[in-house]
């Protein structure tokens, strides 16, 4: 059996004051390296061969799949999410638009396949864990199923990534290395086919890494054994303007996150510029939940740090201490915190509700007079023996750059007719108009894990999506075993600033129709 790589194209037609507490201590780099090596690698379109995507049938042994840390019966709420209301009461919605492309990406056999991708001006490139794929955008197909050794000099791990870096006209990949270290490739020019690249090794004991593009470099966040965040590397500045260049003496800055507190496997999220309008160099966000049913947490919120780099001289930067938001009460964890957890229909096995984890992006937009970033995780609505998976989204803005951060709107969303949903996507469009992207299945009836967005235009009322849930693609057939996603992703396209592409998984009996 195969699972099925999915991935759409979206077009969407164009307060409560929290508590905030401020931690003024700051924390200097933990280390700063340069690059092992910087390998020149020639482009796609010049092989005589290429390497197809290793498609044996497996699944990663990482650490996703260790158990979340909880204290039972700590924690609030005690029963159902207190902003589900909001969504449920939302009798008027917004009918949703057919999604103007949808196709195929990849058949795949890993086990997660991580689905994630990037847009520009005239490609779209799709990574999953065993390989990755390039299309025009229309949907066509401009290689097979490729290895990463294609790009990178050694297959490694997992956790392929790409990003798309608007102010360069470049497409950013990372892979996961066998022994732990990251590999991140730049190309040379914008095309990603005709390209030579430039690929840096830098010497990380990394997990689960997922970068993002800042004003002043590109940053990783790590999911390192959650006994060290506080104090040891777990998110990272990459001197952007080097690696442009070929330049070996790129360096990696290395730094802990102050004060955070983790149940077990963990995800913060670098905040991601959408859009051509960048803001100042500096105060790079970074973003965790921290749930009051781990030990050593009172109340649920968000925290926010902030990196100030001096790549002039690096041993000043800075990572401050966090910036503490209040949320409405959440659930973040499931069954106790055990790895198998939203049953699949009609006796399919328990798949991962990939719990705890902020979902891959945090997607940040500069406004004229505002900035915001919007991201989500997932949790359980019904908070009793009878789990329903729902997604808990935020909308964070700050009235100029280096402000404080404040919670503009938060949501619970549940899906129509009871089905479970997750692994949730959102961005943001020039207009203000959000998307999300989601997976969904279970209910009434019986679906299996399939594909949908929602949406809210931005005079909506806050705090509700208002647009009717969407089918972007149907599943017709349970997922293998237990690991599904471990991530989705939302992207924003270029060349109008207005259009989502989507990426997600689901399982289609082996057909590789477009669909």
């Amino acid at each position: 059996m195969k699972n099925k790589l999915i991935y759409t194209l979206i077009f969407f037609i164009s307060f409560l004051i929290q508590l905030q507490a401020q931690n003024p201590e700051s924390l200097k780099p933990v280390s700063i390296h340069q690059a092992i090596d910087v390998f020149e690698i020639k482009s796609i379109a010049s092989h005589k061969y290429l390497i197809p995507a290793d498609e044996t049938p497996k699944e990663a042994q990482d650490k996703r799949s260790r158990q979340n840390k909880v204290i039972l019966g700590k924690g609030l709420p005690e029963g159902k999410d207190p902003l589900v209301k909001n969504q449920e009461d939302r009798l008027y919605r917004t009918k949703g638009r057919t999604p103007s492309i949808v196709f195929e990406g990849a058949s795949v056999n890993s086990s997660p396949t991580d689905p994630a991708g990037a847009v520009g001006p005239n490609h779209y490139i799709l990574v999953y864990n065993t390989g990755f794929r390039i299309f025009d955008k229309s949907g066509n197909p401009l290689t097979d199923q490729l290895s990463a050794n294609n790009i990178f000099p050694e297959e490694g791990c997992c956790d392929l990534t790409c990003t798309y870096d608007i102010r360069a006209d470049r497409f950013v990949m990372t892979l996961l290395g066998d022994n732990g270290d990251v590999y991140v490739a730049v190309p040379k020019n914008p095309d990603p086919m005709t390209s030579e690249w430039y690929v840096y090794s830098f010497p990380l004991d990394s997990d689960y890494q997922k970068l993002s593009i800042w004003t002043d470099g590109y940053y990783l966040t790590n999911n390192l054994d959650p006994g060290y965040s506080a104090t040891e590397e777990v998110v990272f500045a990459l001197e952007r303007e080097k690696m442009l260049q070929g330049d070996v003496t790129a360096k990696i800055v290395g730094f802990p996150l102050p004060g955070i507190k983790t149940g077990g496997f963990y995800s913060p999220q670098v905040f991601n510029v959408s859009g051509y309008n960048f803001p100042n160099p500096g105060n790079t966000p970074i973003v965790y939940l921290q749930d009051d049913a781990w030990d050593g947490i009172v109340e649920d919120h968000l925290k926010i740090w902030s990196i100030d780099m001096d790549w002039n001289n690096v041993a000043n930067s800075t990572i401050s201490g966090a910036q503490t938001l209040l949320t409405t009460p959440f659930t973040s964890v499931f069954d106790g915190g055990s790895f198998y957890n939203l049953a699949q229909p009609n006796g399919g096995s328990l798949v991962d509700a990939l719990q705890a984890t902020i979902m891959n992006q945090a997607q940040f937009r500069k406004f004229t007079d505002h900035n915001s970033v919007v991201f989500n995780f997932v949790v359980d609505a019904d908070n009793t023996t009878d789990e329903l998976a729902a997604i808990r989204w935020y909308e964070l803005r700050q009235d100029t750059d280096n402000a404080p951060w404040y919670i503009y709107q938060e949501g619970t969303y549940t899906s129509t007719n009871e089905k479970h949903a997750w692994n949730g996507s959102m961005g943001i469009d020039v207009y203000g108009n959000i998307g999300m992207g989601y997976t969904a299945m279970g209910g009434i009836y019986n679906q299996y894990i399939s594909s949908y967005y929602t949406g809210r235009k931005l005079s909506d009322p806050l705090g509700v999506m208002s647009i009717q849930e969407q089918t972007i693609a149907l599943g017709n057939g349970n997922i293998p075993g237990t690991r599904y996603g471990d991530y989705s992703k939302l992207a924003l396209d270029p060349a109008d600033d207005r259009t989502f592409w989507y990426s997600n998984e689901l399982y289609q009996n082996g057909r590789k129709d477009i669909v």
